[in-house]
């Protein structure tokens, strides 16, 4: 049987880390709306919806209660955090070039895709789910909220690309659930994200993709 204190401290640093992926993720929602041209209804939505929407299908897959349901400030800090996002790039357009922007959305989305996955993982893992659920939560937590803001700013979402993204995730829950076996959770987590945080960007920077078919001409 797991420990009470134990779980009440692991979900103290979720409860962190949720906090902190709402804050990248709100931020890459508004971004995206900006980058495809939309007011700032349109920012806040996005913002909502990159940051929250990974995590409402997991919980209802998980049947439990959805997490800014039981706490409205994920509601609140999403919402504030994507209006003061578009406000900003608004009043300050020449702090966001085009190329900036994209930088920006790509390092805020990254934060975001990493700290999502070690929290699907790692609640999943709480609530009694075996590995290969656990990493299927992570992959979801993580990328669910950006599928539908793409799908919704009209554009093709990442995970139907050759871009590394669905991959980044798989391997983040793989090197969190075997980190977690050898350090502290905290430890474990951080690792994990940073891992996955540099392998976005990198792939990114470097263009490694995954192949694909080529149809002849």
């Amino acid at each position: 049987m797991i420990n009470p204190q134990y779980i009440e401290h692991i979900n103290t640093i979720l409860d962190v880390f949720v906090f902190i992926g709402i804050c990248a993720s709100a931020i890459s929602g508004s971004l995206r709306a900006i980058d495809s041209k939309m007011d700032i209804t349109g920012a806040i939505l996005l913002a909502f919806v990159v940051a929250n929407a990974g995590g409402t299908f997991r919980d209802i897959f998980l049947n439990v209660p959805i997490f800014w349901i039981a706490n409205h400030l994920y509601i609140w800090l999403s919402i504030g955090i994507g209006s003061i996002t578009f406000m900003l790039c608004y009043y300050k357009p020449k702090l966001l070039g085009h190329r900036k922007l994209q930088q920006m959305l790509i390092f805020t989305d990254a934060i975001g895709l990493g700290i999502f996955c070690v929290v699907g993982v790692e609640k999943a893992t709480l609530l009694g789910q075996n590995s290969s659920i656990a990493i299927i939560m992570g992959i979801w937590t993580a990328v669910g909220g950006g599928v539908i803001a793409d799908i919704i700013a009209n554009r093709i979402p990442l995970v139907f690309s050759s871009e590394l993204y669905i991959t980044v995730c798989l391997a983040g829950a793989i090197s969190y659930m075997g980190l977690s076996q050898l350090l502290p959770q905290v430890i474990a987590a951080f690792s994990a994200v940073i891992f996955m945080v540099l392998l976005r960007i990198l792939s990114v920077k470097y263009h490694w993709r995954l192949p694909i078919v080529q149809k002849n001409q």
